[in-house]
């Protein structure tokens, strides 16, 4: 018995997502995650232009807070390679959601850490 026979499909005559739609999810999504670095590109020429330094703690901190963004939207578009629209959506929104409470936890951490030096 042949797997069409049995009513089965093989995964590689499943319906996949066309590729426009898979370009403009991760394009769509992607200008969210590059507002995300633009935000703490900002925050670091906001702070350094009111005479704030930084130390080597909020170096690391402003450091990991530009790769976070990055880093999530890798994820969520690895994960989401082989999954519907709707998968991929939730994905992409799981990895904002990740994104923007690591750029907050460190945006505190720099404080409380003693990341921001004044001159």
């Amino acid at each position: 018995m042949t797997a069409e026979t049995a009513g089965v499909v093989p995964p590689a005559a499943a319906a996949r997502t066309p590729l426009w739609l898979d370009v403009a999810l991760a394009v769509l999504f992607g200008l969210f995650f590059a507002y995300d670095v633009w935000e703490v590109v900002g925050s670091i020429v906001q702070l350094t232009g009111l005479g704030l330094a930084f130390s080597a703690v909020g170096w690391v901190l402003l450091v990991a807070a530009l790769i976070a963004p990055v880093a999530s939207f890798a994820a969520a578009f690895a994960l989401g390679r082989r999954r519907g629209v709707i998968a991929k959506a939730a994905l992409y929104l799981a990895g904002l959601a990740v994104s923007a409470a690591l750029f907050l936890t460190l945006t505190v951490l720099l404080g409380v850490a003693g990341g921001i030096v004044v001159p």
